[in-house]
């Protein structure tokens, strides 16, 4: 007599359910686990001298709002250490003790450089040690645009407010909290070039930019066979870009602030970047072949 064939009761139903339930949820575990070990990775240099060379966008963007809200940079110390000197002598007279606020943004920037250089101990060309850093300089610039739309630094709130200011030589304190606060984060950005190895592209200064484009014998050289004058000159390009990004921002009815988002939210587009960022086993271009050479931080 041929047997009846055995139908699945509720109970097997739910047990199979439960089975791959539990195969689903240890899958899930093991690509959230796999992620994370994955962040602990160096990144790969290859194309990674595209994100250091926006960087040089944002020094544009920020300079050009922090000059017109207080006569001074917050990226490019060359200039404030002359405006220093410029004040033994009380000069220029119609920017009251502007010494004081090149004085500020060179203190903050010095500070920003020994505190982000501290990441060489602990893997700097790591996923997540860039992903930090980078977060981090993105939410001090937004720190700074949200005191200049709030109001607490009305300079870097409106240029038509900061030039009256100037006009009349008024000297407005508050103008200082944005200044470090911006100062502070480009120290970290050009420690990152200085980590990764790209001293070529130093995105706060041009003047040894122009000197090292203008002198490389392989300055007509094809696009792939000189990468460093390609960063040299993307590095200048971009920050004249921000630079005339950030003055017309400032002209708007939104205010100088507007840069300052957008300079932190390029900062936060490469702080994801680096979390998405190839191994260091892949390979491929950027801006030409990456040298692979150990940077002397790397090494202590």
């Amino acid at each position: 007599m041929p047997q009846e064939p055995i139908l699945p009761t509720s109970h097997d139903t739910s047990a199979t359910a439960s089975v791959l339930s539990a195969d689903r949820d240890a899958t899930t575990m093991k690509q959230s686990s796999s992620f994370l070990a994955g962040l602990r990775d160096d990144i790969d240099l290859d194309y990674a001298d595209i994100p250091i060379c926006l960087c040089s966008l944002v020094s544009g963007l920020c300079d050009s709002t922090a000059f017109n809200a207080s006569a001074v940079f917050v990226s490019m110390q060359t200039g404030n250490t002359i405006f220093l000197a410029l004040g033994a002598a009380a000069l220029p007279r119609n920017v009251p003790l502007m010494w004081l606020k090149a004085l500020c943004s060179i203190l903050a920037f010095l500070l920003g450089v020994l505190f982000f250089s501290q990441t060489r101990a602990v893997r700097p060309r790591a996923k997540r040690t860039l992903a930090a850093s980078f977060l981090a300089q993105a939410l001090l610039i937004w720190t700074a645009a949200a005191l200049a739309q709030g109001g607490a630094a009305p300079a870097f709130g409106s240029l038509a407010l900061a030039e009256e200011m100037q006009r009349d030589g008024v000297l407005d304190l508050r103008a200082l909290a944005p200044i470090m606060l911006l100062a502070f984060q480009f120290g970290g950005q050009i420690v990152t070039t200085r980590l990764l190895g790209f001293n070529e592209v130093p995105t706060n200064v041009l003047t040894s930019v122009y000197c090292d484009l203008m002198s490389d014998p392989l300055l007509l050289a094809p696009w792939r066979a000189n990468p460093k004058r390609n960063r040299r000159a993307s590095a200048v390009v971009l920050m004249l870009v921000g630079g005339i990004c950030g003055g017309w921002l400032s002209r708007t009815d939104a205010g100088m602030s507007v840069a300052l988002w957008v300079a932190g939210a390029v900062k936060f587009g490469i702080a994801v970047a680096w979390v998405s960022w190839k191994g260091e086993e892949a390979s491929g271009g950027g801006f030409g072949e990456s040298v692979r050479l150990p940077h002397p931080w790397l090494m202590r």
